[in-house]
């Protein structure tokens, strides 16, 4: 977890060993950061992930987000660099 604001948790990194993707370990993550925001009085989460489209690995992720309930904010092309335009997720908690 990362502190963006006083309002606001980033999940800084996050990931599962591919043989135990979409067995509910990534969700159950997620859940636990969640309820840890919640406790420390966070409003929303936000995530960083290079835009879908770019590359497969990254288009299960930005799906992943998504299913979670996350929308997106804005991308920043350049955050970076060119071949990995940053997309920015939130969620209210």
């Amino acid at each position: 977890m990362k502190e963006t604001s006083r309002y606001t948790a980033e999940i800084e990194v996050i990931g599962v060993l591919k043989e135990y993707q979409n067995r509910g370990v990534g969700t159950a993550l997620f859940k636990s950061f969640y309820v840890f925001a919640k406790e420390k009085g966070y409003e929303f989460i936000q995530v960083k992930t290079v835009k879908q489209g770019k590359y497969k690995t990254y288009d299960l992720t930005n799906s992943f987000y998504k299913k979670l309930g996350f929308k997106e904010l804005e991308c920043i092309d350049d955050l970076w660099d060119k071949n990995n335009p940053c997309q920015i997720y939130i969620m209210t908690i």
